[in-house]
C-alpha cells in the first residue's frame, strides 16, 4: 500500500492537501516548502511542475509557472529534490 493509499485508509475526512509549484518561488525552495507544510501539519502535498502553456491553471499558477521556468526548473531537478526529501520523510 503506498503513502496515499495509507492515509485515506488511516484518516477520512478533513485531510488537508496543498499545492505548490515547484521551483517558485526560489529554484531550490522545493525542500524547505515541504518541511515547512508538514510542520505546518499538512496531510498530502501536491507539487506542480511548471510547464510552458498552463492554460487552464488561472493566472497565480501561471506566474509561479513563469517565474519557476524562469529560475531553470527542469524535471529531472524535480526528481532529485523529491527524492532527497523522501529519504528524510515518509509523507504523502
Amino acid at each position: 500500500m503506498n503513502r496515499i493509499q495509507q492515509l485515506f485508509q488511516n484518516k477520512k475526512e478533513n485531510i488537508l492537501n496543498i499545492y505548490f509549484t515547484a521551483g517558485f518561488p526560489k529554484l531550490h525552495d522545493t525542500e524547505n516548502i515541504i518541511l515547512a507544510l508538514e510542520k505546518g501539519g499538512v496531510d498530502l502535498i501536491e507539487i506542480g511542475m511548471p510547464y510552458s502553456d498552463p492554460l487552464a491553471d488561472g493566472p497565480t499558477i501561471q506566474q509561479s509557472g513563469d517565474v519557476a521556468l524562469a529560475n531553470g526548473m527542469t524535471l529531472e531537478l524535480l526528481f532529485q529534490q523529491i527524492v532527497a526529501v523522501r529519504r528524510k520523510r515518509k509523507f504523502p
